[in-house]
């Protein structure tokens, strides 16, 4: 039988493509997106070249923090409005200046009946043409559990939106990439923003890395290349989709994590 399965998987590795890489994504003109971050400064690390693109293309840009940015008790007191007055002069440098703050707290937050009512009723009243959100796969708890939420709303959420999911702590197998050659400057300088975190971990060197790594990604490189890396979720065939065999996979690498 293991004879048998093996071949099977064998001959499907043989019909696999030589190197098949993800799309381009272009950005859309004059749309409304939307974008969840668990803590400020994941939104400029996970696609803030992205939003400088879709701001230059003269889209409407919400950013909706959802926890309060205490730093799960690790950070002083003070931290939620220090992050706050961060986020507000990096957001800036990209050009956005809508945003809402919903004071989950940070590091242990929990799903609820109440959090889905906010997203529905953000999602319904901005109406957004893309959402941005944060992956299941990531190695942050409040990440997987943020990223799955927001998604069980877009996924009933009835309109033809379109959904990305980009990377943090732990790359994506993506589908879809984004060339922020152009503005990658624009992406250092807002991260530069994040004084407290940056004086805790080297964002700043490991995005700008994961970047130029993404940039290998991009069609007809020619010199230095940046790109963002996404997973476009897919609207229909939830327990079939490729979020949801993420999931399955960061909760079954939770066991091999601990050992």
């Amino acid at each position: 039988m293991k004879q048998f399965i093996a071949k099977l998987q064998q001959a499907k590795i043989a019909q696999l493509a030589l190197c098949p890489l993800p799309t381009s994504l272009v950005p859309i003109h004059g749309g409304k997106v939307l974008v969840f971050a668990p803590h400020p400064d994941d939104e400029v690390l996970g696609c803030g070249g992205t939003l400088a693109l879709l701001k230059q293309k003269e889209c409407a840009i919400k950013v909706i923090f959802v926890t309060d940015g205490a730093g799960a008790g690790s950070l002083n007191a003070d931290a939620p409005m220090i992050r706050r007055k961060e986020a507000a002069e990096s957001l800036a440098i990209l050009g956005i200046n809508d945003m809402e703050f919903l004071d989950e707290p940070d590091g242990s937050f929990r799903n609820s009946s109440n959090f889905e009512t906010k997203v529905d009723s953000l999602l319904n009243k901005f109406n957004p043409d893309w959402l941005f959100l944060p992956s299941v796969l990531d190695y942050h708890r409040d990440h997987v559990a943020i990223g799955h939420a927001v998604l069980n709303c877009w996924q009933r959420w009835k309109t033809p939106s379109r959904a990305f999911i980009y990377e943090i702590w732990t790359p994506l197998p993506a589908t879809r990439v984004v060339d922020i050659t152009s503005v990658i400057n624009l992406k250092k300088h807002a991260i530069s923003c994040y004084a407290l975190p940056l004086s805790h971990c080297n964002y700043l060197s490991a995005i700008i890395g994961l970047a130029s790594y993404r940039g290998l990604f991009l069609p007809k490189q020619v010199g230095e290349n940046y790109a963002e890396a996404f997973v476009e979720a897919e609207k229909n065939g939830y327990f079939g989709s490729l979020q949801y065999r993420m999931l399955k996979l960061r909760i079954y690498l939770e066991g091999l994590l601990r050992n």
